[in-house]
């Protein structure tokens, strides 16, 4: 008796895991690439059905274990059957298909339905929506992601024909620096990353958050101007078909670094997440350069003594690097609203030695080629990039829909140079000296967008955002020592001059508010 049982139980759950619900969606385009609403989506053979929303998007549930037949019809379109549409548990299931347009000339009605199968049809979707933009595009979509090892959009865009990567983020396309090219997010103008530079870092958005990749290599008056080589548009998913987390932890060696000598600045506690929280700031009573001018010479000696001693950097043991990268979704009804959100976090720390030449050439009167100056700088370099980004979209109904999206990432090189040479020009020519720098970019953007069915030809999009770019430099030291003969001690090279061979300490700042709305 007790073995029936136990038999009746394993029976019980493998028919329920055979038998598990699991979600289907996709999304039905028309030969122009705009979403068709309204669509039915119906399992043939099978009761129940579902339309499709705004955006084109439907979603139900189906068994696992089987193979459905599935016909997309709307007014207007030629029908479609795809079959062998079979769904896993775990898989993202997804089905995105394309309806061509009903010939208008035809005497009397006739309805014909196309009949493929599901594999056939995940590629044709992709390659009907690039055969019909109306420019010379390349596009990525969210099957092809998965089926890469890639973790960010930098990397997704570096196996695009005539595209590569600089740095691992800064994107040449056709050839083209970085500064060439302009990033949209979800159809909104995206500004620098960088505050001293035209560019986008594609490393800030997770490849598990994308919905496609679009890149116009070619101007359509729809889309801005401001570009020669390429128009990056990077679409992120608003409500995933079902919940998901993902973690991935990873490490590297950089044989230039580990296991030998490396110089860190004497820097906060928050140096690790490329914060700097307030070491290196100015000093008590200093205000602007015009007001510290006004002041006596004991004014100043005062805030000049309360700047901190730190002119010798700490020899470490160089850590290897590290990487850290987590994201989530999930789609949930509250109140009968279809709620869906995405976040996830990204850290990447790495370390680098360089070692670089620094030289001077001068020609004198018989036309002679010598060398004036002749150092050689050896620089201790670590960079750290951490960030986060999150969605939640609500769909009100199949015909509206409003979605909020947020990205924030703070960038930061932080680095010492050692320098020794030589310099003819100068009477004390021997040198020796050091940089230190800590460079913190800020970037932070949010959108809030909405789309909505007014009527069957008419919708109306909508859009706002605020964009934050902080490029923030405290205290930049630099100091050099020369003499005159290996005999001689170095002295320090103080001038009252802004000249690089002069001891120096610059602090600098920028801030960038950008409003944009349509």
């Amino acid at each position: 008796m007790r073995f029936r049982l136990q038999l009746l139980f394993l029976s019980l759950m493998t028919f329920s895991f055979a038998n598990a619900q699991v979600k289907l969606s996709g999304k039905v385009i028309n030969d122009k690439n705009e979403p068709v609403q309204g669509a039915s989506v119906k399992l043939v053979g099978v009761a129940g059905g579902t339309t499709t929303d705004v955006e084109g998007r439907y979603t139900f549930n189906l068994a696992t274990g089987k193979k459905y037949t599935i016909e997309f019809s709307a007014i207007g379109y030629l029908a479609k059957t795809v079959s062998e549409v079979e769904v896993t548990t775990d898989n993202v299931n997804e089905l995105n298909i394309t309806l061509e347009v009903q010939s208008k000339e035809i005497e009397g009605v006739v309805v014909r339905s196309q009949a493929t199968t599901a594999r056939r049809e995940s590629t044709a979707s992709l390659i009907a929506f690039q055969k019909n933009t109306n420019t010379v595009a390349s596009v990525i979509s969210a099957e092809s992601i998965r089926r890469s090892p890639d973790r960010n959009t930098g990397e997704v865009l570096k196996r695009t024909p005539g595209a590569s990567i600089q740095d691992g983020r800064f994107l040449v396309v056709r050839g083209l620096a970085d500064r060439y090219n302009q990033a949209m997010l979800n159809g909104i103008l995206l500004t620098s990353t960088e505050p001293d530079r035209k560019t986008f870092s594609f490393e800030l958005i997770p490849a598990q958050m994308i919905d496609n990749i679009v890149i116009n290599k070619a101007f359509v008056p729809e889309y801005p101007g401001e570009w020669a080589g390429g128009l990056i548009q990077v679409n992120t998913k608003d409500i995933p078909t079902k919940g998901f987390f993902n973690i991935q932890i990873g490490t590297g060696v950089n044989s230039q670094t580990v296991g030998k000598k490396f110089l860190k600045d004497q820097g906060g506690k928050l140096d690790f997440l490329g914060i700097d929280d307030g070491t290196r700031g100015f000093p008590k009573g200093y205000t602007t350069k015009y007001a510290f001018n006004q002041l006596t010479p004991a004014e100043k000696t005062a805030i000049g003594q309360g700047m901190r001693n730190a002119w010798v950097a700490d020899e470490v043991n160089s850590p290897i690097n590290t990487s850290f990268q987590a994201n989530g979704g999930f789609n949930k009804k509250i109140f009968g609203k279809t709620v869906g959100g995405n976040f996830g976090i990204i850290y990447n720390k790495t370390n680098r030695f360089q070692a670089l030449l620094n030289r001077r050439n001068i020609i004198d009167a018989d036309n002679n080629l010598s060398i004036e100056s002749d150092f050689d700088d050896d620089r201790y370099l670590q960079e750290v990039s951490a960030g986060a980004l999150g969605s939640i979209s609500v769909q009100l109904n199949p015909s509206n829909k409003i979605s909020v999206k947020t990205l924030v990432n703070v960038n930061t090189s932080n680095y010492v140079t050692e320098r020794n040479g030589t310099d003819v020009s100068r009477p004390d020519f021997m040198l020796t000296g050091s940089e230190f720098r800590f460079k913190q970019n800020t970037f932070f953007t949010t959108q809030v967008t909405g789309e909505h069915s007014l009527l069957t030809d008419l919708k109306l999009k909508w859009y706002g955002s605020f964009n934050i770019l902080d490029g923030y430099i405290p205290d930049q030291r630099r100091l050099l020592y020369g003499r005159a003969s290996e005999s001689d001690p170095y002295s320090a090279i103080i001038a009252n001059t802004l000249s690089q061979q002069s001891g120096s300490r610059i602090f600098q700042s920028l801030s960038d508010y950008i409003y944009t709305g349509g």
